[in-house]
């Protein structure tokens, strides 16, 4: 879990500011900005650092994304401890650069380049497990979580009156939860949360859709193409993001029942492009229903949605400062739209679907 917050921005600088002079002065390479460069500088590479809390280490080396991991119990501990982390971490960002994934994690070619570096014998092993005392809280899961995963379940009920009538209390109980917990006392310390999931080879209409959908459980989302992969990540509150995951889960399942359902009932719809138009019409659809669930409340609840909106807007600019908008324009199939907006409408995201399914990615908090 990567977390987030103005305390956190500032200590993720300071790594960052760290890192750069052990790489020019101690390993000797050339630093420009937030890359660094092989000895040939034939090459750049990023400086990625992150700050996590869900893990029990005090850092990591991810090769898939170039990112360097901190725990965030190290704002806490001595300078000299934090440095021989950053030094451990470039030790295995060095030896990716070298070998690739190929070698042991602390193999001998890892040991040769700490070696080489004069680093003491504290690098090496800088990032053992984490004390007992020092350890990682488990969040349990929420109760809203579990009281909405409950009302879902009684809008799938065939008896149409009790399916609105807990989809309204299911949306009204995130409000309130959302609109409760908007204020704290110390900004500096509000966190907010970031995971990945549905990691697949690109971006496609079918996550699109769910991204789409996510969007009225109050998190933001955002596509992450790394190492020839895309993820879709969730920004929000930790319970919010407990939910869209769960949403989400059910949506990569969900979506394909309705396709098959659609197809059933037009046989002349084929292809990709009727499936995608249909994929993208469900989301419309869904939106469509929530927006209006959401116009029926008052102006002191409106003026709140709009407050919450913003917030989200900031945690995703913290997470991401430099994100730009992008759009895509693909074929469209006017009548699978149509009955995917349809199949929108009646959509109840359905409780049984386990949050640690295969797709799932990393929790990260964001913003505390």
């Amino acid at each position: 879990m990567l977390v987030y917050s103005k305390k956190i921005i500032s200590f993720i600088n300071d790594i960052k500011i760290s890192l750069k002079y052990i790489l020019a002065r101690e390993v000797g390479l050339k630093v420009h900005g937030d890359r660094f460069y092989d000895r040939k500088e034939e090459y750049g590479y990023p400086i990625n650092v992150v700050v996590f809390n869900d893990k029990k280490m005090l850092g990591y080396f991810d090769s898939q994304f170039y990112e360097l991991g901190f725990h965030e119990c190290l704002m806490h501990q001595s300078e000299e401890h934090l440095q021989n982390i950053i030094r451990h971490e470039i030790a295995h960002y060095m030896t990716f650069i070298d070998y690739g994934n190929c070698v042991e994690p602390h193999g001998r070619q890892f040991r040769e380049f700490c070696q080489s570096m004069g680093w003491p014998e504290e690098v090496k092993k800088a990032t053992t497990c984490l004390d007992d005392e020092v350890g990682v809280h488990k969040e349990e899961e929420s109760a809203v979580l579990r009281k909405v995963q409950k009302l879902m379940a009684l809008a799938a009920s065939s008896n149409q009156h009790e399916a609105e009538q807990a989809m309204v209390k299911s949306q009204q109980l995130l409000l309130k939860h959302n609109i409760s917990s908007d204020y704290i006392e110390d900004s500096d310390e509000e966190k907010i949360f970031l995971k990945r999931i549905m990691k697949q080879k690109k971006k496609n209409a079918k996550m699109q859709a769910i991204a789409i959908i996510l969007r009225t459980f109050f998190v933001n989302t955002v596509y992450n193409r790394q190492d020839g992969a895309t993820c879709l990540e969730i920004v929000g509150s930790a319970t919010n993001i407990e939910i869209a995951e769960y949403v989400a889960n059910t949506l990569v399942h969900e979506l394909e029942n309705l396709w098959n359902q659609a197809r059933k009932q037009q046989f002349a719809l084929k292809g990709t492009v009727a499936k995608n138009s249909f994929f993208l019409g469900v989301a419309k659809g869904y939106c469509d229903k929530i927006n209006s669930l959401k116009k029926q409340c008052n102006s002191e609840v409106s003026n709140a949605l709009i407050v919450i909106e913003k917030k989200l807007q900031d945690a995703q600019n913290m997470v991401y400062p430099r994100l730009r908008n992008s759009s895509s324009q693909a074929r469209h199939c006017s009548e699978s739209s149509q009955l995917g907006q349809q199949a929108g409408r009646g959509l109840n995201i359905n409780p049984g679907i386990n949050n640690s399914a295969k797709n799932s990615g990393s929790y990260i908090p964001l913003l505390s």
